[in-house]
């Protein structure tokens, strides 16, 4: 049987790294669910919004140039990302409507894509029930909401007591802004362990 080739956006999503981030995550009743799934899809219409969407449009360009800037001068590069989130630490929230949520922000280690990540947490979920998650960015600082839905949650062995559980999360709604955002910063990330792998290989 031949398999059908994945389309480019199908495979950049399908990518995964394994990183570090800043994430929350809460359990979500259906009229909530789709309340967020709305606003999050309607994020960039209404003249209401349009400094938001500048500010996207000027963060994707921003991310852009320093990642081709790093490159060449990973300080330089470092140092730009430090000075862009310091200008917009008020309002560097990306597509965040308020979902009524207040679990605090944890750094987790995930398998992160495209299309979801994965992450040992404290709670079992149970099977395609929807969840609110916010991710932060390291390499712009930017944060990142989605609706996600549970794949899995199952007991992982050997049980660790603090977060016994590895939740998969399949993301169901999400700005296109916010996916641009995540995809680049996956490329990012595996560009950079790809130069580290090479580094080492030479000494």
């Amino acid at each position: 049987m031949v398999l059908g080739q994945d389309q480019p956006n199908e495979r950049r999503e399908n990518f995964c790294i394994n990183d570090t981030l800043y994430i929350q995550y809460d359990g979500l009743d259906q009229v909530t669910t789709e309340q967020l799934g709305q606003q999050l899809t309607n994020v960039d219409h209404g003249e209401a919004n349009q400094q938001k969407v500048q500010l996207r449009s000027l963060q994707t360009a921003f991310t852009i140039a320093t990642d081709q800037i790093n490159y060449y001068d990973r300080d330089v590069a470092r140092a730009l990302r430090i000075l862009n989130e310091k200008i917009n630490l008020p309002d560097q929230i990306i597509n965040e409507p308020n979902s009524g949520q207040s679990t605090a922000s944890q750094k987790k280690e995930v398998n992160l894509s495209g299309g979801g990540l994965g992450l040992l947490c404290e709670q079992q979920y149970e099977e395609r029930s929807p969840l609110i998650i916010q991710i932060e960015l390291r390499s712009s600082g930017v944060r990142i909401q989605a609706v996600a839905r549970v794949i899995s949650c199952t007991r992982v062995e050997p049980e660790n007591s603090q977060t016994p559980y590895y939740l998969r999360l399949a993301f169901t709604q999400m700005n296109e802004q916010g996916r641009d955002l995540l995809i680049k910063n996956i490329l990012f990330r595996q560009a950079e362990e790809l130069r580290a792998n090479n580094k080492h290989n030479l000494t």
